[in-house]
């Protein structure tokens, strides 16, 4: 018995020191992992990575013929009162208004001025749009067709600060799809 206590406490005396003194065979020190994993970053690449990126990023016309699409749709919507899915192009439309808000919170005139449209929205999105959003959450279509209309008086003002007083919204004639049936009662499919 004596002999194996002697054998065991000398292996683990000898175990200890192999693992104190060196490190497991494939294994590298925490210092020497830390500079492993640290990657080595190609600029050029990087760059090319980025331009190309802002290259394909749609243009501030294209993301806004989507907020027109939206907020077309929401005037039949509100007109049919359907409500939910009038809260849905409502949302569509603020949505795709901060996307080209995120894209360019600034743009340049042709005059080279530039305007921050990021703080014309901030002020639209808290009165015009506050007001037509609280229409819809109260179904209430007489509010929410003087609503629409003071919002496109603010998509105007937007547009002519902007140096586009060409670009004149109105109330739509006709919907923009019509694959969308905006009656709420509709049976499906109709």
């Amino acid at each position: 018995m004596l002999k194996s206590v002697v054998v065991f406490i000398s292996g683990a005396l000898i175990g200890g020191l192999v693992v104190w003194k060196v490190p497991a065979m494939g294994q590298a020190s925490a210092k020497d992992q830390t500079k492993a994993e640290t990657p080595k970053v190609d600029l050029v690449a990087l760059n090319n990575d980025v331009a190309k990126l802002k290259d394909i990023v749609p243009s501030n016309s294209h993301l806004m013929q989507d907020v027109g699409f939206h907020y077309n749709n929401l005037w039949f919507a509100g007109q049919k009162k359907n409500w939910p899915l009038a809260t849905f192009y409502y949302d569509e439309t603020r949505s795709h208004i901060r996307w080209l808000l995120r894209k360019s919170p600034t743009v340049k005139t042709r005059d080279g001025e530039v305007v921050n449209i990021q703080g014309i929205f901030d002020g639209i999105d808290t009165s015009s749009m506050a007001m037509l959003k609280k229409t819809i959450e109260d179904k209430n279509l007489e509010e929410f067709t003087a609503a629409y209309k003071l919002m496109l008086e603010s998509c105007y003002s937007c547009h002519k600060s902007v140096g586009r007083p060409y670009l004149r919204p109105m109330i739509p004639t006709v919907p923009p799809q019509s694959i969308i049936n905006y009656n709420p009662d509709a049976a499906w499919p109709s």
